[in-house]
């Protein structure tokens, strides 16, 4: 494990911060106490979401992808399969039926994994980026290890909740070598934690950058807005592919400290110097207030404001491979 230099004139290059035994962000946000989070319980108004989405699953996936390509495939929420160098990649995996530590309660998902646990390739790395539930699915990690046995790579003090190992745990700005020529760094996220009533902020949260032969790959898990996408941008781009959380950003008082909307999704890939975005986070699992289809249609309004920009951000189908080429 090595740990990338950081600049001095800045603390978006440090590492992580701890107050009180509890980490921070690097731009701090005043945080959502209880009463905040009464407030929103007392005056939500989810927009509709369907109860189920029928669609079909994909096809099982190649076996590994050995040439100069990145085969991703969208499988639901935050959990991606990355192929590229000879590795089998997963972020964030879950196949639960609930985002929840009990299988009864908490929220469901409407969409089933877009591919088949059974039918997934020889799984080698899974990267989590923070320990939410709907993030880090217990019940699904057990099932790898039993099946594929592969390293974890996450962020401090969160192997304590992972239920398998070898587990490497990162600073911010620190890496980790996968395979040959590939090295994933855990980069800031303006985000938070918490399992349980009494752990907030006491597990790092954070994304990912994969350096790979066949070009970058920025993986942000979940986070807000901020200067972190720029300092990931100079350290790091352009990126070969972003992948961008776009949902559960409403209402925008609540969660813009946390959740890009999709706006700032796009603005993102331009700071990126993306040549292809792809959009995470959505349409999955309801945790706030927008409606099952409005990150999808910010995401088009978003990037018809920027036609002239040459962006390529696509949504492609949930379990349908996208190729690129460094």
């Amino acid at each position: 494990m090595t740990e990338v230099p950081h600049a001095q004139d800045h603390d978006i290059y440090a590492p992580a911060r701890r107050v009180g035994g509890r980490f921070r962000n690097a731009v701090d946000h005043p945080p959502h106490g209880m009463m905040s989070a009464m407030r929103w319980f007392a005056t939500r108004r989810p927009s509709p979401w369907p109860r189920t989405v029928d669609e079909f699953v994909g096809p099982k996936p190649v076996e590994r992808v050995t040439d100069d390509r990145i085969r991703v495939t969208l499988i639901g929420h935050a959990t991606v399969l990355l192929q590229v160098a000879g590795l089998n990649i997963l972020t964030d995996p879950i196949w639960s039926q609930r985002a929840s530590p009990v299988s009864w309660l908490g929220p469901r998902r409407i969409r089933p994994p877009a591919i088949r646990f059974d039918d997934l390739p020889p799984i080698d790395v899974v990267l989590l980026s923070h320990s939410h539930y709907d993030h880090l699915d217990r019940p699904t990690l057990k099932a790898l290890y039993r099946c594929h046995a592969p390293l974890i790579v996450t962020g401090l003090e969160v192997g304590a909740v992972v239920p398998a190992k070898p587990v490497v745990e990162l600073d911010w700005w620190q890496s980790h070598r996968l395979g040959d020529g590939v090295t994933a760094t855990y980069v800031p996220a303006q985000h938070f934690s918490a399992r349980g009533l009494f752990d907030r902020n006491k597990r790092l949260w954070g994304g990912f950058v994969v350096e790979t032969p066949a070009g970058a790959i920025y993986f942000a898990g979940d986070t807000g807005d901020g200067p972190h996408i720029a300092a990931i941008n100079r350290r790091f781009g352009p990126m070969t592919l972003s992948l961008l959380p776009i949902g559960a950003y409403l209402p925008r008082w609540f969660m813009a400290p946390v959740h890009m909307s999709p706006g700032e999704a796009v603005a993102a890939s331009a700071t990126l110097q993306s040549k292809v975005s792809l959009p995470i986070h959505f349409g999955t699992i309801r945790l706030a207030d927008d409606a099952f289809d409005e990150p999808l249609r910010g995401l088009d309004e978003a990037l018809n404001a920027r036609q002239g920009d040459g962006l390529d951000f696509r949504v492609p189908d949930f379990g349908f491979a996208v190729e690129i080429r460094h």
